[in-house]
C-alpha cells in the first residue's frame, strides 16, 4: 500500500494553486457554475472511468490462467469535488451494528469503535456537497446510503463497491457493453479515495475525457478545461476525509489486491471486452449518473480451453402463470440459435421446453432441455356491482378461493371474500381476481445441527455458497447463546448486499425465517451484522454440502474445518401463485335525499326519468357556479358534454338528447371540484 500512498502527495502540489486561490472550499469568488446555472449552484462531482488508463496504464491488463489484472482510473470531470467524510462537520461519526446505529462524537477519529455485542461494524459516511452563491461558499452533508468498510487498525475506511469489473462477450445488435453476456467478474471491495494524479500531470494525461464510455473516443481534458481545478484539495486516505478533487483522478493499479477479474475454468482464448464501472450502485450524488463506466477490447491468450459448453440459465424460478414469461439466457458465445428460432443471447419464454445452440471460441454445443413450467390458474371470481348514496362506503363481495381486490388502476387493496371501500362521492370501479397458490418442493441441506466441537461466537464469520439455479431460501436453524435481535445478510459474489433480515432470536435452537429469493451465482456469503453470539462449529465441517441440484455450501470464511451459525437450510424450489382474470365490480354513487331534506348545493333532480331524451335538470345552488355535465353510456363512452354558468337559487336547464339510442346512461354533474352522478333511462 505504501507504493500507492507515496505518489499523491507530490502530485498534489502540481495544481494551479495561485490561479485557483479564490476558488476554495471557503471562498467561491472565482469558482464557476455549470453553464446555464448562473452564480448560484451546487458544485457537484462527475465521476467517470478511464478507458485510456485501463488500456495503457502499466502497459494495460495483465493475464494469467484464470485471472486478468486490471487498473482503474476514476477521473472527476465535474465542477466540484467528491468529498466523503468519516467524521461529519460537527465532529460525529456513525456506525451500524445490525439494526442499531451509533453516533459517536470523535472529531479526530482517534477512537476505535466496536459493536457492543460483537459482530462487524459498518461505518456510515457523509458526502459533503459544496454550494456557490456569488462569492460565498457553503456546504451541506448527506448521509450516504451504503456503509463503508471500517478498518481501524489500518487508519482508514474503504468505499465499498467503488469498482466492479467484468469480462464480457460482445453481442451483435446490443450497443451497451454492460448488457453483453458475462464470462467472469471481479470487484474491488473498497477503495480509499484520494487525489492520485491531476488531469494536468503526465501520468494521467488522456485519463480525463469528456466521453469515457465510448472506447477510443472522447476529447482529452486538461487544466484549462476545469474552471474549478483542484477544488476540494489534498485528499488522502484518511479516517476523517477522503475524496477526488475537480480535475483529478484516483488510480488503483493492477498490482493491488482485488484488482482482477476471475475467469472460469474452461474459458477459451479469443476476443472479449473488459467492462469497468465506478460507483455502480449510485451511492454518490453527482452531476451525471450515466457516465461512470467504460469498456475496452481484450484478447485472451493464456487460458486452457476445454470442450464447448452450452447452458440455459434463468434469474427467476422458471414456474410461471399462463400468459406470463421469464427471461432465459445462454452461456456466452459468438452466436446463438434457440429452438424458438431466436438468435440473441436472451429470450423471453412462456411455459414450454427450450434448447439453445451456442457457438464460441471452443466450438459449438447444444444445451440440455430447459423447461418453463406452467402453474395452474384459477377461474375468475363472480362479483356484483352495488349502488350507494354519496358519502357511504361500498361493501363488495366475491366468490373464490382467495380473492384479491384492486382499484381501477390495478393497485392492490386487500384480500378476502369481501372488501369495504372508503366513503365515496363519485361512481368508480373496482376489480377482483382469485388467487391459487401451489406449494413447491422443499429441500434441506447444510450441516443438520450443531453437534461436535464449537461454541458461541462473537461474530465476523460467513458461510459461502453457490446458487446453481434460482431458489427461495425459506429458513435456517441457529443456536443462540442469548435472546437478541440479529441481522442476517446475504452478500453476492461481487460484494453487494442483496438481502437482509432482522429478527428477534431466542436463546437456544430456533428457526429463522428468511424468505429470500436467490439468483444463480457463485461465491455468495451469508453472515451476521451486529450482535452475533451464535454457535459456530470449530471442526468437523465437510464441504461441500449439496442442497438438491440448486445450491452447494462451499466453505467458510474461517477455513475448511469451521461451520458458522447457519444450520439445516430449508430451501423451496418451484411453486408460486397465480391470479385469475380480473372481474370488474362497478360502484354507482347516487345523490340520496331524506323526506324533509330539500335539495341543496350538492343535489340535483332529473325529470322526467325515464324520458324520451328530453328532460329538465334542476339545480339548487347557494351561490353562482360554473356547471359541467357529461353523459356516459354503460361502456364508459362519453356521448354528450356541456358547460354553463348558473346563478344562485333554483336553476332549471332543459336537456334535449332525443337523438341518443334507448338505454341506461350515467349523468355526471361537475360543480366546485366535486362530481355527482345520477342514472337516467332513455326509451
Amino acid at each position: 500500500m505504501l507504493q500507492r500512498l507515496l505518489l499523491p502527495f507530490a502530485a498534489l502540489f502540481l495544481g494551479p494553486l495561485g490561479a485557483a486561490a479564490q476558488c476554495t472550499t471557503s471562498n467561491a469568488t472565482s469558482c464557476q457554475c455549470p453553464p446555464g446555472q448562473g452564480t448560484d449552484c451546487d458544485l457537484l462531482p462527475d465521476m467517470t472511468t478511464s478507458w485510456y488508463a485501463a488500456l495503457n496504464y502499466l502497459s494495460g491488463p495483465n493475464e494469467d490462467p484464470g485471472r486478468i489484472y486490471v487498473t482503474s482510473s476514476t477521473p472527476n470531470i465535474g465542477y466540484g469535488p467528491l468529498e466523503v467524510r468519516g467524521v461529519d462537520l460537527n465532529g460525529y461519526r456513525r456506525f451500524v451494528c445490525g439494526v442499531d446505529t451509533f453516533v459517536v462524537y470523535d472529531p479526530s477519529a482517534q477512537q476505535q469503535f466496536a459493536c457492543p455485542n460483537g459482530g462487524t461494524a459498518k461505518q456510515l459516511t457523509t458526502q459533503r456537497i459544496f454550494h456557490k452563491n456569488g462569492p460565498v461558499m457553503t456546504s451541506t452533508e448527506r448521509v450516504m446510503p451504503q456503509g463503508m468498510t471500517y478498518h481501524p487498525t489500518h487508519g482508514h475506511t474503504h468505499f465499498d463497491q467503488w469498482g466492479i469489473f467484468s469480462l464480457r462477450m460482445q453481442e451483435t445488435g446490443v450497443t451497451d457493453p454492460r448488457q453483453w453476456p458475462i464470462v467472469g467478474q471481479g470487484y474491488k471491495l473498497g477503495f480509499c479515495l484520494m487525489d492520485y494524479h491531476s488531469c494536468n500531470a503526465g501520468a494521467a494525461l488522456h485519463h480525463c475525457k469528456d466521453n469515457n464510455t465510448t472506447y477510443n473516443a472522447g476529447t482529452t481534458l486538461t487544466g484549462p478545461n476545469f474552471p474549478n481545478l483542484g477544488l476540494g484539495g489534498s485528499y488522502g486516505c484518511s479516517m476523517t476525509r477522503q475524496g477526488i478533487s475537480s480535475g483529478y483522478t484516483d488510480v488503483y493499479s493492477e498490482y493491488l489486491d482485488g484488482m482482477w477479474i476471475d475467469i472460469p475454468s474452461g474459458a477459451c482464448n479469443g476476443a472479449y471486452w473488459i467492462v469497468m464501472e465506478s460507483d455502480p450502485l449510485d451511492v454518490v450524488e453527482e452531476a451525471d449518473e450515466t457516465n461512470n463506466w467504460t469498456a475496452i477490447p481484450y484478447t485472451l491468450t493464456q487460458q486452457t480451453p476445454t470442450a464447448a459448453v452450452a447452458e440455459i440459465h434463468c434469474d427467476q424460478q422458471a414456474f410461471v402463470c399462463q400468459g406470463d414469461q421469464v427471461e432465459l439466457y445462454a452461456s456466452p458465445g459468438t452466436s446463438y440459435q434457440w429452438s424458438t428460432g431466436a438468435t440473441t443471447s436472451r429470450i423471453m419464454a412462456g411455459p414450454g421446453t427450450y434448447t439453445v445452440t451456442v457457438t464460441g471460441y471452443c466450438g459449438t454445443a447444444t444445451s440440455a432441455p430447459f423447461t418453463v413450467t406452467a402453474l395452474p390458474q384459477p377461474v375468475a371470481p363472480t362479483a356484483a356491482g352495488v349502488v350507494i348514496c354519496e358519502g357511504e362506503q361500498a361493501v363488495l363481495t366475491a366468490t373464490g378461493l382467495d380473492p384479491q381486490w384492486f382499484d381501477q388502476f390495478g393497485d392492490p387493496l386487500g384480500s378476502g371474500t369481501s372488501y369495504t371501500s372508503p366513503p365515496l362521492y363519485t361512481s368508480t370501479t373496482y376489480q377482483v381476481a382469485d388467487r391459487l397458490s401451489t406449494q413447491g418442493t422443499t429441500l434441506y441441506g447444510g450441516k443438520p445441527d450443531n453437534s461436535g466441537n464449537g461454541g458461541y461466537h462473537a461474530g465476523g464469520r460467513s458461510l459461502r455458497f453457490d446458487a446453481l439455479a434460482s431458489f427461495r431460501l425459506a429458513s435456517v436453524k441457529v443456536y443462540a447463546g442469548s435472546a437478541a435481535m440479529r441481522t442476517i445478510e446475504l452478500v453476492d459474489g461481487i460484494g453487494v448486499l442483496r438481502a437482509s433480515r432482522s429478527v428477534m432470536v431466542p436463546a437456544g435452537g430456533s428457526r429463522v425465517d428468511l424468505d429470500w429469493d436467490i439468483l444463480p451465482g457463485h461465491n455468495y456469503s451469508i453472515n451476521v451484522s451486529g450482535t452475533t453470539d451464535l454457535w459456530r462449529n470449530t471442526s468437523g465441517a465437510s464441504y461441500p454440502y449439496a442442497i438438491g441440484s440448486v445450491a452447494s455450501i462451499t466453505g467458510s470464511s474461517g477455513g475448511s474445518s469451521e461451520y458458522p451459525y447457519f444450520y439445516d437450510w430449508e430451501v423451496e424450489v418451484g411453486g408460486g401463485s397465480c391470479l385469475s382474470a380480473m372481474t370488474t365490480v362497478p360502484v354507482t354513487v347516487e345523490v340520496c335525499t331524506g323526506v324533509d331534506e330539500p335539495l341543496s348545493l350538492r343535489g340535483f333532480e332529473v325529470y322526467p326519468n325515464p324520458s324520451d331524451g328530453r328532460f329538465d335538470l334542476t339545480l339548487h345552488l347557494l351561490r353562482p357556479s360554473v356547471v359541467r355535465t357529461e353523459l356516459m353510456d354503460l361502456t364508459g363512452r362519453r356521448v354528450h358534454a356541456e358547460q354553463f354558468d348558473a346563478a344562485a337559487g333554483q336553476v332549471m336547464r332543459a336537456m334535449d338528447l332525443g337523438h341518443l339510442p334507448s338505454g341506461v346512461y350515467v349523468l355526471s354533474l361537475g360543480l366546485e371540484g366535486r362530481v355527482f352522478t345520477r342514472r337516467i333511462a332513455i326509451h
